[in-house]
């Protein structure tokens, strides 16, 4: 997630927006959002985009996306691009991290 703070104005600048979902409940969310540090600050909770949780009705996000583990109670690390019109433009599933910001900022100027 590093990446995508660093980056974030990119994103901004393809008229992107970052949403990070979890199947966390809230009080773990805001936890993880403000443990967050920028890079050579000192301040925390440096997050400029939503996170959410998809605790309850637990993970009704990710299974409507098809990502939910059902054995471990989370969700899958993809992601996925969705054009203004709501259709899915680009996605993908991951076995251990998430891709680099780089990766993504490819792909939205491709599409």
């Amino acid at each position: 997630m590093r990446g995508f703070r660093a980056n974030y104005e990119k994103f901004q600048d393809l008229n992107t927006e970052i949403v990070e979902i979890s199947c966390d409940p809230l009080p773990v969310q805001k936890a993880w959002v403000a443990s967050m540090k920028t890079e050579g600050s000192d301040e925390y909770g440096q997050v400029p985009f939503p996170v959410a949780s998809d605790f309850w009705p637990h993970g009704e996000v990710t299974k409507a996306f098809d990502v939910f583990n059902e054995e471990t109670g989370k969700a899958k690390r993809s992601v996925f691009i969705i054009d203004g019109e709501g259709m899915i433009r680009w996605s993908n599933v991951y076995t251990d991290s998430i891709p680099a910001s780089g990766e993504l900022l490819h792909e939205i100027e491709n599409l």
